[in-house]
Order: structure tokens, then C-alpha cells, then sequence
């Protein structure tokens, strides 16, 4: 009896292990993207409608604002006061010294003038000259904000988050005449430094 009892036991293990053998592997869990509702929207109790330009591309913006420079900034977060600071104090300043950067990039490439090390110093002094002036042109065209509720697989709503949209432009004009009024700041000792200033002046003058 013992012995029958003995050998029942092998063949459940075996097959036991037989059946962990051939069963398929389990698959990853397959990612379920957060679904999600707009709760409220900015002017929304008033009935308004979302602005064109917060969905439209930045290249479709330029072309409805002739001669000027167009910045759309998004943020999200769970305080609408913290995205806002952020937005309007701490990416739109940044994103304009940038294309003010690239501007001046420009200038000099087209400008040509002297070696390579005295150009990059020259470029470098009026980049930061003009990125530590205050840019006065800078204008809000608009902002907007629109509030998300997240829910789980199970339909139970997880939390909120804020999504702010900011739209500002400057005038291509007034950059060239920021960078134009900086490069006036600099001394000009040299003949070189003469000469870039007034191959500089004369592209701005110009447009490129």
C-alpha cells in the first residue's frame, strides 16, 4: 500500500512539472493609457469656445502674424497659479533670449568679418548684452487653460491636472533693433571690430 501511495505521488509531481513546462508564458501586462476628462475650461461657465491658436502649429501662428516672431508655450500641473508663473516668467524669457541668440548667430555668419575668435568673442559680448536687456516689445497675445480629470481602468478618478497654453509675439524689428542698439554699446577700438560693426548694422538694415 505504502508503495502504490509512493508512486501516485512521483507521477503528480511529474506531471505537475510537466504542466509548468509546456504552459505558455504569461504575457506582460499590456499598458492602458490614463483616460481622462476636461472638467472645466477657462471662460467655460461663460459658454466661450477654445481659442484657434491654442491648437493650431506654431509655423500656422507666423503665418496669421506677418513680421513677427511667435512663441505657443504649454504647462501642466496640479496649481493653476504655480503653471502660470512658470509659463510667463520662467519659459517665455527664456525662449526669446534663445531666438535672440539665433538671431545674432545669423548677423554674424552673414557678416563675415575677422578671425574666428574674434568674431565668436564679439558674438558672445552682444548675446549677452542683449539677453540682459529688457525686452519691452515682448507682448501676451493670449492664454488659456484647460482642467483634466484622470480616471483609472476601474472608472475611479485618480487626480487633476492643469494644462496651461500661453501664446506671445514680438516683432522681428524690434529684435534686429535690440541686437542693433547692443552692438551700438560695444566699443570699436580696432579697424576689425569697426568693420564687423558696420557689416553688422548694414544686414540688420537689410533683413536676412
Amino acid at each position: 500500500m505504502k508503495r502504490s501511495v509512493y508512486f501516485l505521488g512521483i507521477g503528480l509531481i511529474l506531471a505537475v512539472i510537466a504542466g509548468c513546462a509546456s504552459a505558455p508564458p504569461t504575457a506582460p501586462a499590456e499598458f492602458v493609457e490614463p483616460t481622462f476628462k476636461i472638467v472645466e475650461y477657462k471662460n467655460s461657465a461663460l459658454g466661450a469656445a477654445v481659442p484657434d491658436w491654442v491648437t493650431m502649429d506654431v509655423g500656422e501662428l507666423e503665418d496669421d502674424f506677418d513680421d513677427e516672431y511667435v512663441f505657443r508655450f504649454e504647462q501642466t500641473g496640479e496649481d493653476l497659479t504655480g503653471v502660470k508663473n512658470i509659463a510667463d516668467n520662467m519659459n517665455a524669457p527664456s525662449e526669446v533670449a534663445r531666438l535672440v541668440s539665433t538671431r545674432v548667430e545669423q548677423v554674424f555668419a552673414g557678416a563675415q568679418v575677422g578671425d574666428e575668435n574674434f568674431v565668436e568673442t564679439y558674438f558672445e559680448n552682444v548675446v549677452k548684452t542683449v539677453t540682459n536687456a529688457q525686452l519691452n516689445g515682448l507682448r501676451k497675445y493670449g492664454d488659456f487653460w484647460v482642467l483634466k480629470e484622470y480616471y483609472d481602468n476601474r472608472g475611479r478618478a485618480t487626480n487633476r491636472e492643469y494644462e496651461y497654453y500661453t501664446l506671445y509675439r514680438i516683432s522681428q524689428a524690434q529684435v534686429d533693433d535690440l541686437i542693433a542698439r547692443a552692438i551700438d554699446g560695444l566699443d570699436a577700438v580696432t579697424e576689425e571690430e569697426k568693420s564687423a560693426r558696420d557689416r553688422v548694422r548694414e544686414i540688420l538694415s537689410d533683413g536676412i
